[in-house]
């Protein structure tokens, strides 16, 4: 009998296997996303294939979930397979650095590595999932500009802090900044995250900001169930 993790709305996850766990990052990014007009796209750094399994439920008509560890691979293999969408999201098992997509594509999603040079996790899996090396914001820009078509959208999650060199790479590579999202577990507490999404195609830039849960009942924000009630069973 299949065991799950994770019970969406429409999906299972299991990632018993997988260095990086399901998180709210994740969630909250594959919410987030803008998938209008998206029909192909790509999850790098997919682990457990969560994002893919999202992207898929929200419409995204082909899927490519890209990952370099073989037991996260395995996770999304199978998370996939049991999925109703499993005709829609192929697994590529290798680094995002040697894989080349059929074609060009509408979208590149990346819930990538963080931790910087002395934050090294002890497990080794871990580590590789969550250690910030080949996988990084400038190595998604570059593959970006290569791969992205005409119009198509970068999207990500960073920790707080480091928008000025994001927004500056970016800049140099000639994709533009059109969507920023800095994020926060409570009211009464500093952004964490920054949720970026770029595009080749210049244009008026969206911020907002999302607060997760009320600073006094610890329940989900109105902002927050409304992106992600379509995913969580209790919203």
């Amino acid at each position: 009998m299949r065991q799950e993790s994770f019970r969406f709305k429409k999906f299972g996850v299991d990632d018993r296997r997988c260095g990086m766990k399901v998180g709210t990052d994740g969630v909250v990014l594959g919410a987030w996303v803008n998938c209008i007009g998206v029909s192909r796209a790509a999850d790098i750094g997919a682990g457990s294939g969560l994002i893919s399994l999202m992207l898929a439920q929200r419409g995204v008509d082909e899927i490519d979930a890209v990952e370099i560890d073989h037991l996260s691979a395995t996770d999304a293999r199978e998370n996939a397979s049991f999925s109703p969408w499993c005709d829609k999201i192929n697994i590529h098992e290798c680094s995002f650095i040697d894989y080349i997509p059929q074609s060009k594509l509408d979208l590149i999603v990346s819930n990538p590595p963080f931790f910087g040079e002395n934050e090294i996790a002890p497990d080794m899996q871990r580590a590789l999932a969550r250690h910030e090396g080949q996988l990084n914001y400038s190595t998604l820009i570059d593959f970006a500009v290569k791969w992205l078509n005409d119009t198509g959208r970068l999207a990500f999650i960073y920790p707080t802090g480091r928008e000025d060199e994001i927004i500056y790479k970016a800049e140099m590579s000639h994709i533009k900044l059109r969507r920023i999202c800095h994020m926060r577990q409570r009211v009464d507490r500093p952004f964490v995250r920054t949720m970026f999404e770029f595009s080749k195609i210049d244009g008026p830039i969206e911020t907002s900001e999302l607060t997760i849960r009320e600073n006094e009942n610890n329940q989900y924000t109105p902002q927050f169930s409304k992106l992600c009630k379509d995913f969580y069973l209790e919203l």
